[in-house]
Formats: C-alpha cells, structure tokens, sequence
C-alpha cells in the first residue's frame, strides 16, 4: 500500500509542475540497514527545458517538496541523475551540510542504482531497485 500512496504522491506532484516529462517511479528493494537511501524515489525529466524533479521518502520526511536535480550523464545505455539534499540532521543529533545523490537507470532493463554520500564523512551507501517509465 505504501508503495501505492508514494508513486500516487509523486505522479500528482510532477504531472502539475512538467506536464510534458518522463517520470521515473522507482522502487529501491536492496538497502542495507541504517543507509541513507530512499526505499521509494521519483525522478521527472522534461528533456525539452532539461528540468528535473526529485522526490522521495528522504526529501518528504526533510524538506516536504520535490528538489531540483540535474542530468549528469547520458548514453544509449543509461541516464544518470544526481541531486543535493541540503542540511540534514539524524536521530542521533550528527548533521550534515548536505547529502549528494546519484541514481544510474539502465535503459534496457529498467534497473537504477542509487548511491549518496554525507559531505565531510568517508561514507557511501548504495540500494538497488527497479524503476518504471511514464510520460
């Protein structure tokens, strides 16, 4: 069900704001415990202006909009997008300036890797997932 509500969330968010993107609904199914990966993400492109909108469970519970992202590369296999989550603190009371996101979507066969890093920490944690296009 959850699942359900987030991607009904994220569609209804992008639809009103690129109407004329494609829209990546993924869901991250391999997470390691206590990483800093989104479980369920979104990611709007709108290749005529090159905008694109991210969200997910992370920008929900921290800042409670989509975030502008950026198109890092992109081949005949693969689209890469990256995104900056600004000032973030944890439950343990440790902040950081920002956390840096990279999601890799493989073409052919609808996969995405996703991948962040806390600024000023050796840190980096990775999820798998699967994604589906609409748009």
């Amino acid at each position: 069900m959850k699942k359900v509500i987030l991607a009904t969330l994220f569609a209804g968010v992008f639809v009103s704001t690129t109407a004329t993107a494609e829209t990546y609904i993924c869901e991250i199914t391999r997470v390691a415990k206590g990483a800093w990966i989104p479980r369920s993400l979104a990611i709007s492109h709108d290749e005529k202006t090159g905008r694109v909108l991210v969200n997910d469970d992370l920008i929900i519970r921290y800042k409670s909009k989509p975030i502008e992202g950026a198109v890092s590369a992109e081949n005949d296999k693969r689209i890469t997008f990256t995104w900056i989550l600004p000032s973030i603190r944890n439950s343990g009371g440790q902040s950081t300036l920002r956390f840096n996101f990279r999601a890799s979507y493989l073409k052919r066969t609808g996969k995405v890797v996703v991948t962040s890093q806390p600024a000023g920490y050796p840190n980096t944690f990775t999820g798998r997932g699967q994604c589906k296009v609409e748009g």
